[in-house]
Order: C-alpha cells, then structure tokens, then sequence
C-alpha cells in the first residue's frame, strides 16, 4: 500500500501513515526496514499492515518527485498500491512517449538527439538514498567542534562508552541517543555502498540512456531502417535472380518474345528503384549511427566524470558526517556521565577512573592490555591514532588530598573543564613521588587541609621532580 508520513517523533521511533482513503497507520521503529533512510514527515512511503491496521514493513518509495520525466502523477501513486506497479505504468508511458516522439521526428534530417534528462538529475535519482542520509545531519545539533574524533577508529569506544552509561545508571535508555545513533546507523550504511566496486557503464546505462526519450526513438528508428535495409536487399536479391533466369532464356532463344523483354525490362526498372532505395536507406543507417555514437560517446564521458566527482564529494560527506555524529555521541555521553548520580557513585569514586567514561578512556583500556610488538594492522591504526590524540589533547592533572568527598568534587570540576582531563590522585606520598617521576601535570590541586605536610613544603618537593618543573599550582 502506498502512503505518506505525516508524523514521526525521532525520540521514540514512533510514526504516523496516511493512505489514499485518509486513513491513517501508526508505525514503529521496529517496522521500518530501510537502512538508508531515516522516516520524515512529508515522504512517500510504500508499506504493509495486519489486520490491526498497525504497520508490520514500511519502507521509503521509489517516487518521492511526480510529474516531468518521470511519467508518474501523485494521483498513480495513490492509486496503485506498490512501487512494482508504478514502475511498470512508468515504463509504458515512456514507450508511448517515445513513439510519439518518433512519428513526429524527421529522421533524414535530424542532426542531434535533445537530452530528455541531464547527466546531473540521473545521478542525483541514483545518488537519491545517499542524498537523503546526509541530509540527516541538518536535523543535529552540531555545535563548533575543537576535536573531530574519527569514527573508523573510535566507532566501537563510543558504542563501549554508552553501553557502559547504561549499564551503571538505570534511568537512561538507549532511546534518549536514538537521533544521534540512527543518523549514524543510515551513514554507516550508506558508506558501505562505497566499499564496492561500481560499474559506471552500466549505471549510464541503467540511469541515463534507459530515459534518454529522443535518444531511444532515434534507436528506434536506426532499427527500423536497417530492418528496411533488409528487406530491400532481399528484394534485389530476388530481383537479380529473376532477371539472372530470363537473360539465359533469352539467350537461348533465337527470336526474342516481347511478353520477356517487356518482364526483363520491368525487372531492370525495379532494380534500378531499390539500389536507389538501398543507396538512401545505407546513408541514413550510417547518418543515424554516427548521431547515436557522438551522443553515446560525449554524454559517457560527461556521467562517468560527473560519477566520479559526486562519489568522491558524496564519500568525503558521508564519511565527515559520521566523524560528527560519533564524536556528537561521544560528547552526549561525556556530558551525562557528569551529571549523572550513579556514575558518580560507582566510577568517578575510583581513583584508578582517570579519565571521563568516553571513548578515549575505552580505547586506553583496550590498548593496555595488547602486545605493542604483535598489533595487528587495525590495532596498529587505532594505537597511532590513540597516541595522536593523546598528544594533541590529553592533558593530566593532580589532585593532592587525603580527604575522599573533597577529592570527589575537585575531579568532577576538572573532568567538567575539559572531555580530554586525566585527573589522579595522589593520597599518600608514595603515589605522589612514584606519579611524579612518570607523569608530567599541566597542573596540580593541592588541598591544603587534608595533608601529610604543609602546602608549601610540598610544592618545594614537587618542584624537585621534572614532571612537576612546569606545573601551575591552585591550593584549595
């Protein structure tokens, strides 16, 4: 059944259908079986229900624009109930078209085919499915990002880091990411397309010359004439073996009856008028295949340079796209880690939970525990990309505190300051010394009434170590 969304909530999932009658569908995330395309009000969809009237299969339409070359109506649309059936209604408008289109033609002299669709809207019908994904990325918020993570590298830290939020804090759903996680779902998708190999002839092909109108009726009449052409040599050949039996009759007869001159000299004059006919029809062939191979050879070149730029800026998008999507996710989950109580009771306590449970810090862990000289090629991008971004954003600071509640606070300021803050702490003297010899800290928190010394006594003995040369200094 044919219908259009006139509702849909992005939150939930949850959307409405109306069908030609004005009834109306209700339909779920659950029931939209297109990975490519996110629901919209407004689009034309293509849809199954149960005798509920609740949508069990809905998918977006081939025809999303009526009218033009497209030979379709939106009143076809709401009258046929699949695309099936608008398609087969498309192809015979088309053949109408295009016999039309070749009565009216004047093939002896046309001298080019006129383009019934450019090379640019038969892409943009192929590209159409990609188009609508990236257009997704209109509906996110996407605020000025200082660091544009790489989902190639980070897309399952991310996945490891709202899995992790879930778990711990029970009164968030998966549903509060849905728009973020569904954009990334149909980009990810989509950039699988670019994976394989395209055939472009057969897309010009499939995508162009297929609705080239002018174009097919030319071939159309190439056909017909070297159908003609046929003909007229078979009737030559018929004519020469004729005139081939009355010439040896003749020969053989001393008197000549007027009755075979007369047949042999009628013959000759038909012959005459289909070498005439063959001469004509021969150019024509050979005017008209002349036509369709500079129209072939010109509009090919065009569509496969035109391919190769839209893939190339379609890929490039896509793939941008879902760098701000991940690292719009990866910063959703760090900004409700914060403020979320559980986490805060069951991972920002710890001391040994440095980092915001994002994805760097997942990634950190991952990579603990490999063997540095045995990674294999993936592991070795993710481990240069890990040491790339640890460089360029990861900055470490020091909280020295005996007391726990004040500790807790100091971390949560500091982690809020900053998505790439490492925060440790250093509660007894030993950790602080062992902390200083391998950590440089951009700056150290001391809190001066929960001490084994005096602030200053302790600066003086930091001070002493290369990590801490260069460090600010806040007593709290």
């Amino acid at each position: 059944m044919h219908g259009r969304i006139v509702r849909y909530l992005s939150s939930n999932g949850k959307g409405v259908v109306i069908n030609a009658s004005k009834m109306l569908f209700e339909f779920t995330k659950d029931a939209w079986h297109d990975k490519k395309v996110i629901p919209m009000e407004g689009m034309f969809v293509e849809f199954r229900c149960n005798e509920s009237n609740q949508i069990t299969d809905c998918k977006v339409s081939k025809f999303q624009e009526f009218g033009g070359n497209t030979f379709i109506s939106e009143s076809d649309f709401w009258r046929n109930q699949t695309d099936e059936q608008l398609e087969a209604i498309q192809s015979n408008k088309r053949d109408l078209a295009i016999q039309e289109i070749y009565k009216i033609t004047n093939y002896d002299k046309i001298k080019d085919i006129p383009l019934t669709i450019s090379v640019d809207n038969a892409l943009k019908w192929y590209f159409q499915q990609h188009l609508l994904a990236v257009s997704f990325l209109n509906d996110l918020y996407i605020a000025h990002q200082k660091i544009l993570l790489e989902f190639m590298h980070t897309k399952r830290f991310v996945f490891k880091a709202l899995d992790n939020l879930l778990f711990n804090d029970k009164t968030m759903k998966k549903d509060d990411f849905i728009e973020e996680l569904g954009v990334v779902i149909r980009l990810e998708n989509s950039l699988l397309d670019f994976d394989h190999k395209v055939n472009v002839e057969a897309l010009f092909l499939e995508y162009f010359i297929k609705y080239q109108s002018h174009y097919q009726a030319l071939n159309f009449a190439l056909e017909n004439a070297k159908d003609t052409l046929k003909i007229i040599q078979r009737k030559i050949q018929s004519c020469n073996a004729e005139l081939a039996v009355i010439v040896r009759k003749l020969e053989s007869l001393a008197k000549k009856p007027q009755e075979m001159l007369e047949k042999q000299e009628k013959i000759e004059g038909e012959l005459k008028k289909l070498t005439k006919e063959d001469e004509i029809v021969t150019q024509r062939i050979s005017r008209l295949s002349a036509i369709k191979a500079e129209f072939y050879k010109s509009y090919h070149q065009s569509f496969e340079k035109s391919f190769q730029k839209v893939h190339k800026m379609l890929y490039r998008k896509i793939k941008n796209g879902l760098d701000i999507c991940i690292t719009i996710l990866d910063n959703k989950i760090y900004q409700k880690s914060l403020e979320s109580k559980a986490m805060k009771n069951c991972y920002f306590k710890y001391p040994e939970n440095q980092l915001a449970p994002i994805s760097i810090n997942f990634m950190e862990q991952y990579l603990e525990r490999l063997n540095k000289d045995r990674l294999s090629e993936g592991d070795k991008q993710i481990y240069l990309y890990y040491q790339k971004l640890k460089e360029s954003v990861k900055k470490n600071f020091l909280i020295v505190s005996t007391n726990e509640k004040t500790t807790m606070d100091m971390k949560i300021k500091i982690l809020t300051e900053g998505k790439f803050h490492c925060v440790k702490v250093a509660y007894k003297q030993i950790l602080l010394s062992s902390m200083m010899r391998d950590f440089v800290f951009d700056t150290i928190y001391i809190d001066k009434k929960s001490l084994w010394t005096t602030s200053q006594e302790l600066i003086t003995e930091i001070k002493n170590f290369k990590g801490g040369k260069n460090s600010k200094f806040v007593i709290f």
